[in-house]
């Protein structure tokens, strides 16, 4: 099963792709399941979203094995090396990844 979250005429849904169209959920299916209102839209209508909607910030572990080390051209750090991202960094398919004026990479 294939799950979308998606905006359509000014509305956001969720909904089970099923061959080109969107079986529309009743309500996010983390909480509501798999309950569907009927309508069914085509895929080409739709702008597709982010999957999820981080209700708060990512946690994330840098340099976790070796070969990232590597590629980074230092060790693996002896303790985990976290950073925070926060939900706003999370897009959609096709939406522009936009660097802070500062970021060179």
């Amino acid at each position: 099963m294939r799950i979308a979250r998606f905006r359509h005429e000014d509305a956001i849904a969720y909904g089970i792709l099923d061959e080109g169209e969107l079986v529309v959920l009743a309500g996010d299916p983390m909480f509501a399941g798999y309950e569907t209102t009927g309508e069914r839209v085509p895929v080409g209508e739709v702008t597709l979203l982010a999957p999820v909607i981080p209700r708060s910030k990512v946690v994330c572990v840098g340099k976790n094995y070796l070969d990232h080390a590597a590629e980074m051209g230092s060790d693996a750090p002896g303790e985990p090396l976290l950073f925070l991202k926060p939900n706003t960094a999370v897009i959609g398919p096709d939406e522009p990844i936009v660097r802070p004026w500062q970021s060179e990479r």
